[in-house]
């Protein structure tokens, strides 16, 4: 097993690694060995109450992402724990098709964005090793970052700008345009209370609000 320490304070198991080291939850490890062991019908690679935040627990989750790596579903594309299947229907689909795609991320309890400017305009693609997880690759990238699926609010066409999903709370946001007393910046965007972004001209902005409530824009325009 890997050289691991318990941070109790901040529910993290920290991993030795060549020239530093890595993190994971006490949760995300539990809700992935649980998630394992439910699909392969090991019950035994399941968390007891004493496995959370416990070297013995990350061994445990050790053991059941080997155990998913030698079963015949490693070649499936692997979801995060509570990931809405229809979520993941879409996004399979779409690597499938090869389609490019706009994601929206952010709270599926409240529905609120997260307000994303990056990593959220691509294709999916898919990693390799033992959960191949899937990637949101950019335009002339040949690999990408994983996307965060069980915090998927919306999935977008970016050639139709049609919906491929929707999260049942996901709420398009209200923004609104303001002009500021700042000469550099003079135009912002905000929602609710809070400013989101400063730009120099209206355009910018303008396509910046957009974005943010869906629309395909490429985020080059406002950036």
């Amino acid at each position: 097993m890997d050289a691991v320490t318990v941070n109790m304070e901040q529910r993290l198991y920290v991993i030795a690694a060549a020239g530093g080291f890595s993190c994971l939850g006490f949760d995300n490890a539990r809700n992935h060995a649980n998630q394992i062991a439910g699909r392969l019908g090991r019950p035994e690679l399941a968390f007891t109450a004493d496995d959370v935040g416990s070297t013995a627990g990350y061994e445990k989750y050790q053991q059941a992402v080997h155990a998913w790596g030698r079963s015949p579903r490693c070649q499936e594309t692997y979801f995060d724990p509570g990931t809405d299947p229809a979520a993941a229907m879409a996004l399979e689909s779409c690597r499938e098709t090869r389609r490019k795609v706009r994601l929206v991320l952010g709270d599926t309890v409240t529905g609120q964005s997260w307000f994303d400017e990056f990593d959220v305009v691509g294709q999916i693609g898919r990693s390799t090793g033992w959960l191949k997880v899937p990637l949101l690759v950019e335009d002339g990238e040949a690999g990408g970052c994983a996307i965060l699926t069980a915090c998927l609010l919306c999935v977008i066409d970016w050639q139709t700008g049609k919906t491929r999903y929707r999260h049942a709370a996901y709420q398009v946001p209200d923004l609104r345009l303001e002009s500021t007393d700042a000469s550099g910046h003079p135009w912002a965007v905000w929602h609710q209370e809070k400013e989101l972004a400063r730009f120099s001209d209206i355009g910018k902005a303008s396509a910046y609000l957009a974005f943010m409530r869906g629309e395909t824009i490429e985020p080059r325009v406002f950036r």
